[in-house]
């Protein structure tokens, strides 16, 4: 036999052996390592890994448009027995992200509510509010804001509000910057709301408290009642001065003497202000968006640079 048969030969043969001590090193690790399999159960790779909420239960809440957000609880998502009032500034229009910003929207499932920065909402014959009022299943009041600021596609600050109350009345005001809407709103129960939605423009420097005077001024004949005002206003809560002018720390004052009273804001800059006789309403700030959302917080936070701003009333 030549020399590179017998070289053959043998390497075959330690192959032979190295193979064997392989699969049986195997078959021990899989009998003692590893849990055996029921018969005909099997594993499913591809199951996604989700986190579990330690505070609050939450469901899925299924979006009309093929969207699925997670809520926090279903009771907040269906609120029964209570008014919801909500404000949402959702940063130049929207720009493309429409849909999420409807997604937010219904998600909330708000019964009055407040959209700021509606930027080209009112091109096309309203083409943008007629289908966020659609989708939301509401009616709308739109307020074009003046030209004196416009964003980089040359739209302006404009301000709407839905409703899916009935709307017994509204107006909506020339002399404020940007905009002003009044609508009285009539509850299941027959009880009116005047609720008033603003945005206001950021020129301080220029106008001082100005606007919001003229906010007062426009709400002083039925501060008597429940009247809420809500909306993007630029100005610190009360007794908040870090980071602002002279001018925006005086603004809030004059909402107090107006017998007006702060009630809840998310980034300081969003704001709900209450009549004694709605602040004497049982009512339910929804959690912070930025902590326990009922949407995920990514989107929060890659839809708009405001958060969502909502609190439930119980009426009598």
């Amino acid at each position: 036999m030549s020399k590179n048969n017998l070289k053959k030969n043998s390497q075959f043969k330690r192959w032979v052996k190295t193979s064997f001590f392989i699969v049986l090193a195997m078959a021990l690790i899989q009998a003692c390592g590893t849990p055996k399999i029921p018969e005909g159960a099997r594993i499913i790779e591809d199951t996604p890994t989700r986190s579990i909420p330690t505070k609050t239960p939450y469901v899925t809440a299924t979006v009309p448009g093929g969207s699925v957000l997670t809520a926090t609880a279903s009771a907040l998502q269906a609120h029964d027995g209570a008014v919801r009032f909500m404000s949402y500034s959702i940063q130049d229009g929207g720009v493309d992200k429409l849909p999420q910003v409807t997604s937010i929207l219904q998600a909330y499932n708000a019964d009055v509510l407040a959209v700021q920065e509606a930027n080209g909402w009112a091109a096309n014959d309203f083409a943008i509010a007629k289908q966020v009022a659609s989708d939301l299943g509401m009616e709308y009041i739109y307020c074009a804001a003046d030209s004196a600021e416009v964003d980089k596609n040359g739209n302006t600050y404009d301000v709407v509000l839905f409703s899916k109350l009935e709307v017994k009345s509204s107006e909506t005001y020339s002399n404020v910057a940007n905009c002003l809407i009044r609508a009285e709103v009539a509850t299941a129960g027959g009880q009116s709301v005047q609720v008033f939605a603003t945005y206001i423009r950021p020129n301080f420097d220029e106008v001082g408290c100005r606007n919001v005077e003229n906010i007062v001024k426009a709400m002083e004949p039925f501060t008597g009642g429940p009247a809420i005002l809500m909306g993007d206003m630029t100005i610190p809560p009360p007794g908040i001065i870090m980071g602002y002018s002279e001018s925006e720390i005086a603004c809030p004052p004059l909402l107090e003497a107006a017998g007006l009273s702060f009630f809840a804001d998310v980034s300081q800059v969003d704001h709900m202000w209450l009549t004694q006789a709605l602040l004497d309403i049982q009512s339910y700030k929804l959690p912070n968006p930025s902590t326990e959302p009922l949407v995920p917080k990514s989107v929060i936070r890659s839809t708009s640079d405001h958060s969502p701003l909502a609190v439930d009333f119980y009426f009598p």
